[in-house]
C-alpha cells in the first residue's frame, strides 16, 4: 500500500491523461487533456475529453484544503498504472462548480490518480465511506 502525494506545484501546464477503463460515467472517454486553468498560478485545472471536448472536468489537489487527506492505493491500482513509487502518483478531485463560488465541492470518495511518469490515470473509488462526494472547498481553505 501507498500514500498518495500530490505534486500540483510541480504539475505541467498541459498534460495527456489515459484512463483505461474511462471515467466513471464516461466508459467510452479514455483519453484526456488536462490544462491550468485561472491562470499560472491557479490551483485549479481542467480536464477534457480528447474525443469530446464538451465532457470536461474541474479538478484540484485535495492536499490545499483538506491537508489530513488521505488513503492507501491499492496494490490492483498501482499496479495498473504503473505506479512503481510514491513520487510517481499525483492525486486530484473532481469539483462540482456552484452558481455561489463559495459554495464549490471536491469529491474525496472518489479521487483522480495520475501516475505522472507514464500519464495512466483512474478515478478510483474509495471502499469507505469516510470522505464526502460533496467536501466543501470554501469551509476547508
Amino acid at each position: 500500500m501507498m500514500q498518495p502525494t500530490s505534486l500540483v506545484t510541480d504539475a505541467p501546464l498541459r498534460a495527456s491523461l489515459h484512463f483505461a477503463a474511462g471515467i466513471p460515467g464516461f466508459p467510452h472517454l479514455r483519453a484526456f487533456t488536462m490544462e491550468r486553468w485561472g491562470g499560472d498560478e491557479s490551483p485549479f485545472m481542467t480536464m477534457t475529453a480528447d474525443q469530446d471536448p464538451d465532457v470536461g472536468f474541474v479538478v484540484v489537489s485535495p492536499f490545499l484544503y483538506y491537508p489530513d487527506y488521505e488513503f492507501d492505493l491499492d496494490d490492483a491500482t498501482a499496479e495498473r498504472l504503473g505506479v512503481c513509487a510514491p513520487d510517481d502518483v499525483h492525486v486530484l478531485c473532481i469539483v462540482t462548480l456552484y452558481e455561489r463560488p463559495e459554495d464549490a465541492t471536491a469529491n474525496l470518495l472518489g479521487p483522480v490518480v495520475i501516475n505522472v511518469r507514464n500519464g495512466e490515470a483512474c478515478q478510483s473509488v474509495l471502499p469507505h465511506a469516510v470522505y464526502s462526494v460533496r467536501a466543501p472547498l470554501a469551509r476547508a481553505a
